[in-house]
């Protein structure tokens, strides 16, 4: 028998390793491709969705100040990008993106305004300048939530951990009230101007509180003739978003007080509700809460008619706006939930998440976010919502209150561990479950 050459033997050797390694190859390939569809369907997926799911027609009919059609989810909050011109904005949150396309608009009508030429070349300033206070926040938002969680994606999404951060800055505050000029009459006139253009007038928008002052000081000097009732009407602050809006009353106080007044009356109101006077100051003398926002607060909690501390306690921890964004909203959805469904009798914090106990024993989780999905930090707080249920007698059941959307999945998901869920409608205020 022909023995094979040394060449021949190292042919054949790399050809039976080549045969070996690919039938290796296909019995596990099968395995590693199921695991990855199973990591994969595990969870959902963060990314693109419609922004005119969320948005009204209007912030998409502008030709040259508009929200573009898709906006980026990252599991609770929806990214918006705005576009004025050459310039573009990300905005993070669908009642922010609202309110910041009313100010762009409002920004544009002042500038119309002439009250002086010295006054008049200062706007030509870039709009680039528009939006200066949480410049990082606006620009990158993404990147900014991932170095400091904020609203939703810091108060319900983690589970543990809450608030490691430093809580000194909490303890002070420079009043953006305080930043209105003081001048006889004009604080006046701007509120109404304020009122009339669909803004906030202790909007943290620099470029709108100059125009805002700028106009509203010429009118109260003398030097402007302008009827406010000529101008365009913009619509309430935020233009509606939610069915969680602020009762005509409450914005008639806020339009019509001066920041003075204001704080003298959510003082009295708290302090009326049971609530500690330490927190009650640390809370009107927050950084990340404005006049306006304490107001509305003040108004729900005592709507709802449950002893304040727990909440003031927790919404002092707030470390960025939209973090006061959101305080503000789980305050409205718990005087709404009192409101709409059942009286409550008393607040709770669960694994850092405020909740309330209803009078009929259900857990009531106030949460705002804009479209939430079955993601995994989503998941252990579901599954620690329906263990707590499972272990405490006092709790007959949990529900989910929000002003968002939920995914199809979570919805699913959630039912499968008998957690409700109930919806103010984003447009129409009526409630879903």
């Amino acid at each position: 028998m022909e023995v094979p050459s040394a060449t021949v033997i190292r042919i054949l050797r790399f050809h039976l390793g080549l045969l070996a390694a690919t039938m290796l190859a296909c019995l596990v390939r099968p395995a590693f491709a199921q695991d990855a569809v199973r990591a994969t369907g595990d969870y959902e997926i963060p990314g693109p969705v419609n922004a005119k799911d969320f948005l009204p027609k209007s912030a998409f009919a502008g030709k040259k100040l508009f929200v573009d059609k898709t906006a980026q989810n990252n599991g609770l909050q929806n990214v918006y990008r705005i576009r004025a011109g050459a310039e573009e904005y990300e905005i993070t949150g669908s009642e922010a993106a609202l309110q910041f396309l009313q100010e762009l608009r409002a920004i544009k009508q002042l500038r119309q305004i002439s009250t002086a030429k010295a006054v008049t070349r200062r706007l030509s300033q870039s709009a680039k300048e528009t939006y200066q206070t949480g410049r990082q926040i606006v620009r990158d938002p993404i990147e900014a939530v991932k170095k400091v969680p904020q609203g939703a994606s810091r108060f319900f999404g983690k589970v543990q951990d809450f608030f490691s951060q430093d809580e000194e800055n909490a303890g002070r505050k420079t009043s953006v009230g305080g930043t209105i000029k003081g001048f006889l009459g004009v604080d006046e006139e701007k509120r109404k101007l304020a009122a009339r253009l669909g803004v906030d007038v202790y909007s943290r928008n620099e470029t709108l509180q100059k125009e805002l002052d700028r106009v509203a000081s010429a009118m109260a000097g003398g030097g402007l003739a302008l009827n406010i009732g000529t101008m365009p009407i913009g619509g309430p602050v935020g233009i509606g978003l939610t069915a969680i809006g602020i009762e005509q009353t409450v914005d008639s106080l806020i339009n019509e007080s001066s920041p003075d007044d204001l704080r003298k009356w959510n003082e009295q109101n708290l302090t009326k509700l049971g609530a500690k006077r330490d927190l009650i100051t640390q809370f009107l003398n927050h950084p990340w809460y404005s006049p306006r926002q304490e107001t509305i607060i003040t108004a729900a909690l005592k709507k709802a008619n449950v002893d304040p501390d727990l909440f003031l306690e927790t919404a002092n921890k707030a470390l960025t706006e939209e973090d006061g964004r959101y305080f503000q909203h789980v305050a409205q959805l718990l005087a709404a939930y009192s409101e709409k469904v059942t009286p409550l009798q008393s607040l709770r914090l669960e694994d850092g998440v405020l909740c309330a106990l209803d009078r009929d024993g259900v857990l009531v989780v106030p949460v705002s976010f804009d479209y939430a999905i079955w993601t995994q930090t989503v998941a252990q707080r579901a599954d620690a919502l329906a263990r707590l249920v499972s272990s405490d007698q006092n709790i007959k059941s949990a529900k989910i209150w929000t002003n968002g959307k939920p995914s199809d999945r979570l919805k699913a998901e959630l039912d499968r561990r008998s957690i409700g869920f109930q919806s103010l409608s984003i447009r129409q205020g009526e409630a879903h479950g």
